[in-house]
């Protein structure tokens, strides 16, 4: 088990994190805010891959997550013309961190509470927003997971934790569709 500790500066024109292997004797920066975590796998960067965005510019996001760096990055993997978003919010990446650990690493907290049958005999077929979970050591990936977010047949009633985890998401895709929005507007008014 890694005991994984990390604090956040931020800066209103670059995000800049450091995140370190805290041993109790470390001769770093002192810590402001420290969080830790403890992952039941050995891991240093996740990946969680947003398919089927419905309703949003894009139709896959990645947010990566550098336990090595401590950044968190937001961006389209197929779109070489969208700029990475980093990600300096320390809130969001606590829940990013903790719901990794609780529902895909550790597994102490269930993804879905209940699933409730519709009621009807159609059944629908569709593309399924679905988040991918891939944790990576060293570069050889360790974790492969995904939870679709919706099914046709029935209602997903998901963990409250989950249900915030999976909000902030889509938050997250929101805010970097402006941010790219934006950077292209800029881009080309300076031409």
């Amino acid at each position: 088990m890694t005991s994984i500790s990390f604090f956040i500066l931020t800066n209103s024109n670059y995000c800049w994190s450091n995140n370190a292997f805290f041993n109790g004797n470390s001769d770093r920066t002192k810590w402001h805010d420290t969080q830790s975590f403890q992952f039941e796998k050995d891991i240093d960067s996740i990946n969680v891959i947003y398919w089927n965005a419905w309703g949003n510019s894009y139709d896959q996001y990645t947010f990566s997550y550098s336990l090595v760096t401590g950044k968190m990055l937001v961006y389209v993997d197929y779109m070489e013309s969208c700029p990475k978003y980093c990600i300096d919010s320390s809130e969001q990446i606590d829940l990013f961190i903790s719901s990794i650990n609780d529902f895909y690493l550790n597994k102490t907290i269930p993804i879905i509470d209940e699933k409730k049958k519709h009621n009807t005999n159609e059944h629908s077929e569709y593309d399924i927003p679905t988040f991918l979970i891939e944790c990576y050591k060293q570069g050889n990936r360790v974790l492969y997971s995904f939870t679709p977010l919706e099914n046709g047949d029935y209602e997903l009633v998901f963990n409250h934790k989950f249900e915030k985890f999976k909000n902030m998401i889509f938050s997250m895709v929101k805010k970097y569709d402006i941010y790219v929005e934006n950077y292209r507007n800029i881009k080309v008014s300076n031409k």
